[in-house]
Order: C-alpha cells, then sequence, then structure tokens
C-alpha cells in the first residue's frame, strides 16, 4: 500500500538542492532611493486590469535580475506553431506586479491617460525620421517612455488591487494570504510560474526554467485530506512534490474593504509554515 510523507520546513522549503542552487534572498529590505524604476503599464484599469509589458529590456531586467517570469504572449510571425515560443508582450500576474511594487522595483501607470497626455506633447511637434516625400509614418506603439510624464499618471496600488477584486470571487483576507506566499517563495529566489496545467497555483523553478526542471507544485489551500492525497499523487505522477503551506495560528483579522491596516497586512513579511508531500512506491 502507498504512503505519503509530509516534512514540515519553516527555513528552507522542499529540498536542500533547491536551497544549493539559490543566491541570496531577492528582495528583504524596502529601497525608497529607486532611480530608474520599470515601468509597468496598466491596461483597461476599469474591468479586469492587467499589466502588459512590450519594453524588451525591461523584460530582460524582470528576469534576470528579479526572476520574475512573467507569460508572454504575442506571435512570432516566422513561426507556423505558436505553442512552444511566444514574444512581447509579456503579462504579469497579480502577485508579480504587487511584489514590484512593494520592493520600490516598478511603478504602475495608466496606460490609457499616460498615451493622451503624450499625445498632446507631440502635438504641433511632430518629428519623423522615416519621412518620404508626403508620407508620414509613426509607430503604433511606443516603447520608450517618459518617465517624468509616467509619474503623473502613476497608479495607487489600492486602486489596482480594488479594481482586480471586484471581477474575482476572491475575498480580501484570502487575497492578502495567497500574495504572502507568493512573497515568500520569491524571497527565498525561485522562479516562478503560473501552476495550473499541473493542478497547482504555483509551479517553483529553483533557477531559470530555460536551464532547470521545476520539481514542485505549490498549493495554496487544501478542503480535505482526500486533495492532499490526489495532489500528493497527481505531482508524483509527474516527477515532481506537492508543497502546501499555512500559518500555525489563525488569523482573527477579517478584512472587509481594502483600507490602511489591510494594506498594512498584505505587506506584512510573516513567515508561513511549508510541508512538502512525497507519494511513496508511486510513480
Amino acid at each position: 500500500m502507498a504512503s505519503f510523507f509530509l516534512k514540515p520546513s519553516s527555513n528552507s522549503l522542499v529540498s536542500p538542492l533547491i536551497m544549493e542552487n539559490n543566491d541570496k534572498p531577492i528582495a528583504t529590505t524596502t529601497d525608497n532611493n529607486f532611480v530608474n524604476p520599470i515601468i509597468l503599464p496598466v491596461i483597461n484599469l476599469s474591468h479586469q486590469p492587467e499589466v502588459l509589458v512590450f519594453n524588451v529590456d525591461d523584460i530582460k531586467t524582470l528576469r534576470n535580475d528579479y526572476n520574475i517570469l512573467g507569460v508572454l504572449m504575442g506571435t512570432l510571425q516566422h513561426y507556423p506553431q505558436q505553442n512552444i515560443f511566444l514574444s512581447v508582450p509579456l503579462k504579469l500576474i497579480i502577485w508579480e506586479v504587487i511584489w514590484l511594487l512593494q520592493y520600490n522595483k516598478a511603478i504602475l501607470v495608466d496606460e490609457l491617460t499616460y498615451r493622451e497626455a503624450k499625445l498632446k506633447l507631440l502635438k504641433g511637434n511632430i518629428k519623423n525620421n522615416n519621412y518620404q516625400g508626403n508620407l508620414i509614418t509613426t509607430p503604433n506603439s511606443d516603447n520608450d517612455y517618459n518617465l517624468e510624464l509616467a509619474k503623473h499618471h502613476q497608479l495607487r496600488i489600492h486602486n489596482y488591487i480594488t479594481n482586480y477584486l471586484q471581477d474575482s470571487s476572491m475575498s480580501i483576507n484570502k487575497f492578502i494570504t495567497y500574495y504572502k506566499y507568493y512573497s515568500y517563495l520569491q524571497n527565498k529566489g525561485y522562479f516562478i510560474n503560473p501552476g495550473i496545467k499541473f493542478g497547482g497555483d504555483l509551479v517553483i523553478y529553483p533557477g531559470d526554467p530555460l536551464r532547470y526542471h521545476s520539481y514542485s507544485i505549490v498549493r495554496f489551500e487544501f478542503f480535505d485530506i482526500h486533495d492532499i492525497v490526489v495532489g500528493g499523487r497527481l505531482a508524483t505522477s509527474v516527477k515532481k512534490n506537492l508543497v502546501i503551506m499555512g500559518y500555525d495560528k489563525e488569523t482573527d483579522k477579517v478584512h472587509q474593504e481594502l483600507n490602511d491596516e489591510a494594506l498594512c497586512d498584505l505587506f506584512d513579511e510573516s513567515v508561513p509554515l511549508t510541508f512538502s508531500i512525497e507519494w511513496a512506491g508511486f510513480g
């Protein structure tokens, strides 16, 4: 009969091998003296706000410096199949966005109002290097942001999260807890991807996914022991283990709205308990 093991690990996670491949945590303190933050354009703030990054240099910085992967969504016109390698823009999940804002690595910008303001500045002063005869061409998009202008159209994190939660069934308390789980893993130096195709919330890598294989599926929530057993067997069948997270004490705080107290709770760096589950004699 098969069995599974629970391995409590409050300081290190899942496997010593992962920790051996890690450098120092990406961010442990908040730096207020950042000069050139990455600009995160928010598309359609009023309904399901999404952050799409088009600037290739910013995408490189996110991946190489902050271990932020995102999901490429664009097409490559010379590739007949669009199921492996994709192009810009890079879509960031909300946990990645909040983490970048918490540690002052980026700023949120309302893309619509920014573009309207920049268009007004350019009116009457059109400069184009591609001028030929009576033809003037202008690019469809502008990846070179005017930082000073962008700061005038900067969005508050409160507005971004509030608009996100309007189209979500997730409670504020659950949202806060899930972000803390993500932030804990991110600060450990892992590369993190969405884990829906493996039946989890996240998939973590000990290094860049182009070089390393993922062997941990993270689940934020379980309803009963049956879910844990099924999750452990599923993870083992794809050569991974299952990581579950939680706190040893239930919080008595119930946030009905995203106020200042809720934001303070969101950025509280409390350390969760982590357990890895491996199914013995299976897979």
